[in-house]
């Protein structure tokens, strides 16, 4: 009989982390990779009998892959240390091995939850995401942002989703919008994007009003308000951050205010 393994990569998770792995006590085998942690998050790994190896940060998607080639089973659920699998979806996911055949992935939906709040509108749920995988089909795409997995052959989808216990505060979103817009804008930069006064000023606005009022954002309440205006800040940081690396100044994107492409 296939098995599967469940690998996670941590820093500093020791809030959520025990949770997440509670609920992957099925798993025939759990590959912890750890990037410098200094809380209990390993300490609490190996409780949970996880196989933990520490690796200097090299980026998301080779810390991802690493974990991945230290699976020793033929199915690989990769998770965040923040995602908790419902025992509904363990018992679809455990019946893959005798049932999947002909696929080699599967797609599950995320509940994302922010602020405490289960955000359903505003184009963020279902948030599909492929996470269970046959080793050998399936690995990170190598980029510096936003990495999903690589997959060969045939797909299926679970009915039961994954529940992504996200940013608990303001202060948590914003904390982690600094961090991936630096990312975001170095990406941009490194593939030549120029910002332009559209780009810069109208596009988090549109932005905005796409999720907020045409896709029903408003629906989630002050959670949701919330989270759309942080989002379309997202846009507008990263765009002044490709800004700086480049020297612009305001009066070229008063130039381009209705320049799409930059």
């Amino acid at each position: 009989m296939e098995k599967i393994s469940a690998v996670l990569i941590t820093k500093d998770e020791q809030k959520i982390i025990g949770r997440c792995l509670d609920m992957l006590q099925w798993a025939d085998e759990i590959i912890v990779v750890d990037s410098g942690s200094t809380d209990d998050t390993v300490k609490i790994a190996r409780r949970f009998g996880a196989k933990v190896y520490k690796r200097k940060w090299d980026g998301y998607a080779k810390q991802k892959n690493f974990a991945i080639s230290k699976a020793k089973n033929e199915w690989v659920l990769s998770l965040d240390a923040d995602e908790i699998v419902t025992h509904e979806l363990a018992d679809e996911i455990k019946a893959v091995p005798d049932n999947g055949a002909g696929k080699n992935g599967f797609f599950v939906s995320r509940q994302n939850m922010y602020y405490g709040k289960w955000l359903r509108f505003g184009g963020i749920y279902p948030d599909r995401q492929l996470r269970l995988f046959r080793k050998k089909a399936g690995k990170y795409d190598d980029v510096e942002i936003h990495e999903c997995v690589v997959i060969s052959g045939d797909t299926g989808n679970f009915k039961n989703p994954l529940i992504h216990y996200t940013k608990d505060t303001i202060h948590e979103h914003i904390d982690f919008v600094n961090k991936y817009t630096e990312l975001e804008a170095a990406r941009l930069f490194k593939n030549g994007h120029v910002p332009t006064g559209y780009s810069a000023l109208i596009k988090p606005k549109l932005y905005f009003l796409k999720h907020y009022i045409f896709k029903l954002g408003f629906l989630d309440g002050w959670q949701g308000f919330v989270y759309h205006m942080i989002s379309s800040m997202y846009v507008f940081m990263t765009e002044v951050k490709v800004m700086e690396k480049l020297g612009m100044g305001r009066i070229q994107l008063l130039k381009t205010l209705f320049k799409r492409a930059g």
